[in-house]
């Protein structure tokens, strides 16, 4: 490691050795060959190829086809965990989104399986393997987001969603890996490395929640779970492929996680799941919202149980928007969101233009974004500076921490906001120029920050009132997966998720088709970048897209889940949905045409077939 880490580098050498010897440990453990004639393997155990098929079998279904299979006793908690930590440890090989496995997972299994031998019991998640973002506290177990400075420093505590779906059955196995110090969309790290998106390799899965949406996505879990402060369940899950919602901050509250940013502004962070359709997140939000055995680990949530309305006649008003008046989508996204609402209108819905320069006279789109940007960083980035102090910089996050470095010098902050930004404005970036600009001067500029938010969210609910709409569908990012060096100049597409931590209110994302090679080539003529820096550096990161997800964000009032959830339900019913990632077992069936196939999309091929879905 040369000089790298400083004096946390015998932490670091200690931490690689272990992780490395565990994931060796839970590869034999998991290979087929490893399993023969033990008895806790069901459906056939005599030989591999009889493991290796029951396994594949398991793989591939669903999450609700996988409980009623566990329930019923077609398959046991031991087989299941093991099916899903060899495919995940494969998985990992090549997109490198697991940081730690979880030790005693095979130890929880095997526990499960005998308590229910003996008493005929089972938890509504019995058996379900699941992975953890690396940030929730699990006890034993480091919370590093990514630095050094925090190995060897075990938590003593579980966080209680962790806690509650382990006491309902399911077995967490693995943590998965986030950006370094959280605050990104590009999951990499200089301790864990960086992951790779599923679909293209050369393209990241988005953060901050990025492993775990890559690793579900790959088919290495039954489900995920993660936290979005500004987006960061919502555009791995756009990225990715995978359907997940924001609940309200208070509807399901949890604790004993990194949150990213301690004392942050009007942010609510929320916490949710990872799932591959609308039904599974239904299932997984009412097991654990409201719940009284969920109460007891977190009385700070909210005790309002997810209701289930059978109004399947009923029409609804969808108010929808493809700008927010800060920073337009390209193509793909622009058309996801017209053809989802031109769907749903045909089929009976009431579809409202909404437009944001419309909420509030006082504040403006790019106000709004000021407003934001200075929630998100509250101190001015001081706190992200001193965590990153002695740390060994991300490859590709070094331009965003610099810049936050730099602004806590006194005379160059003074410069780049009295000086730069003001020229950034006329000759490069508009935007740049407001991420560039947001700053609190002081105490009371900050609080008074806090009373606009206030303020812009009073009045967001009254234009939203206003215009009589059950629910909001709107561009779920700025672009589909970006390659690797794109989100630390991107921060401006942040906005259009970030927007709406802001204002607190449940956000959903549904993928709902694959980009295809017209978004792209409409990138040219299509999308203007008015001359703006970060819009040519936004058409560039879209290029070369064709295939990949390409989804919409459906947002109700605060505290309205059931509702997001049904429209996010009517979204996926009208989609054409895109295709799931499936592990190629054996030769391929379909030869890849490298040639004509980009290489990061070529070296997805090689290892995952995209298979359709069954509509």
């Amino acid at each position: 490691m040369g000089n790298m880490w400083g004096k946390n580098r015998g932490a670091v050498e200690r931490f690689q050795t272990r992780r490395e010897a565990l994931f060796d440990d839970f590869k034999s453990r998991s290979a087929p060959a490893s399993l023969v004639n033990n008895p806790r393997i069901v459906k056939g155990n005599e030989t591999a190829e009889q493991i290796e098929t029951t396994f594949n079998e398991i793989l591939k279904l669903d999450l609700i086809a996988l409980k009623s299979a566990l329930q019923t006793d077609k398959y046991n908690a031991y087989t299941v965990l093991c099916a899903f930590v060899w495919r995940a440890i494969d998985v990992n090989s090549e997109i490198n989104c697991i940081t730690e496995v979880i030790r005693e997972a095979f130890n929880t299994a095997e526990a499960l399986d005998d308590n229910y031998a003996q008493t005929g019991e089972k938890g509504q998640l019995f058996g379900l393997p699941f992975s953890v973002k690396s940030n929730f506290y699990m006890e034993n177990y480091d919370v590093t987001v990514g630095l050094a400075k925090l190995l060897e420093q075990p938590k003593t505590t579980t966080c209680p969603m962790v806690q509650f779906l382990s006491d309902q059955g399911a077995v967490p196995f693995c943590l998965t890996n986030v950006p370094q110090g959280l605050l990104s969309y590009v999951s990499s790290n200089p301790i864990y490395g960086t992951t790779k998106n599923p679909w293209d390799f050369s393209r990241t899965p988005g953060g901050s929640s990025g492993g775990e949406a890559a690793l579900l996505a790959a088919g290495g879990a039954a489900f995920g779970i993660g936290s979005d402060l500004a987006g960061s369940l919502r555009i791995p899950a756009a990225f990715c492929g995978l359907v997940t919602l924001k609940p309200t901050q208070d509807r399901l509250c949890v604790t004993d996680t990194h949150g990213g940013l301690p004392g942050r502004g009007r942010l609510g962070l929320s916490f949710g799941f990872y799932t591959r359709s609308v039904k599974e997140q239904e299932f997984l939000l009412g097991l654990i919202v409201g719940r009284s055995e969920y109460l007891e680990l977190c009385p700070m949530s909210s005790p309002a149980k997810l209701e289930k309305h059978i109004e399947k006649d009923q029409k609804l008003v969808i108010g929808w928007f493809v700008d927010d008046g800060f920073n337009p989508v390209v193509p793909s996204n622009r058309r996801a969101v017209e053809e989802t609402v031109k769907s749903l209108q045909a089929k009976g819905h009431q579809v409202v233009e909404l437009k944001l320069a419309d909420v509030s006279e006082e504040f403006p789109p790019f106000a709004v974004a000021d407003m934001l940007f200075r929630n998100v960083m509250p101190d001015n980035g001081a706190y992200m500076s001193e965590m990153y102090a002695g740390e060994q910089y991300d490859e590709h996050m070094k331009l965003f921490i610099r810049l936050v470095c730099l602004k806590q010098n006194f005379l160059v902050s003074f410069l780049l906001r009295y000086g730069v930004m003001p020229f950034a404005k006329l000759a490069l970036s508009k935007r740049l120029a407001c991420i560039g600009s947001a700053y609190n001067s002081d105490l009371a500029a900050c609080r008074q920050n806090q009373e606009n938010t206030d303020s812009y969210k009073l009045q967001w609910i009254r234009y939203w009132k206003s215009k009589k709409i059950d629910a909001l569908i709107c561009p779920s990012f700025i672009t589909p997966a970006q390659p690797f060096e794109y989100p630390a100049q991107l921060s401006n597409g942040a906005f259009i998720t970030g927007l709406f931590n802001m204002l607190d209110v449940p956000a959903g994302v549904v993928p709902v088709s694959p980009v295809n090679q017209k978004d792209v080539d409409q990138l040219i003529d299509g999308f203007s970048t008015e001359g703006d820096l970060l819009l040519k550096k936004q058409r560039e990161a879209a290029r070369g897209t064709t295939g990949l997800p390409n989804a919409v964000q459906v947002v109700t009032l605060p505290n309205c889940e059931e509702m997001c959830l049904r429209v996010m339900r009517l979204v996926e019913e009208s989609a054409e949905g895109v295709q799931r990632l499936q592990w190629r077992v054996g030769a391929s069936a379909a030869p890849i045409d490298v040639e004509n196939t980009p290489a990061g999309v070529v070296s997805s091929l090689e290892h995952f077939e995209r298979v359709n879905l069954l509509h």
